[in-house]
């Protein structure tokens, strides 16, 4: 498979980077590789009571949409439904590539380009993506 970019993660800085990628290179395919089952990165793992950010969801949040709850200090589920909000309203979900663990990337000089060696978490199986 060919891909002209590659984003790994689909939390916070995965969903922001396939945001500006739609928007601003339409004519580039690319794909967001998420080893889990869900998006949100740290709001979806980590469960903990009391998880919360460290700073204001004004300043963390997309400038392309504005974090507009109240409480500028958000807990995990607030991120978290602010991240899927996003990713729906923006239809970024059919860009993401679920159970998709990234084992690692090699760059050829020669062709200047990568070679992602990418393992399929529900099957082991392996596959490398160009880009």
């Amino acid at each position: 498979m060919h891909k002209d970019i590659i984003v790994v993660g689909a939390g916070i800085s995965g969903i922001a980077a396939g945001y500006n990628l739609k928007k601003s290179c339409q004519n580039k395919s690319f794909a967001i590789l998420e080893a889990r089952e869900n998006i949100g990165g740290t709001w979806d793992l980590f469960k903990y009571p009391g998880i919360r950010s460290d700073s204001d969801m004004y300043t963390l949040g997309f400038n392309f949409k504005p974090w507009k709850e109240q409480e500028a200090i958000a807990d995990a589920p607030s991120i978290l439904k602010y991240l899927n909000e996003t990713v729906e309203e923006f239809n970024l979900k059919n860009k993401i590539r679920f159970g998709k663990y990234v084992k690692k990337a090699n760059w050829s000089s020669s062709t200047n380009s990568w070679t992602v060696d990418v393992e399929d978490k529900s099957t082991g199986e392996l596959s490398q993506i160009s880009c």
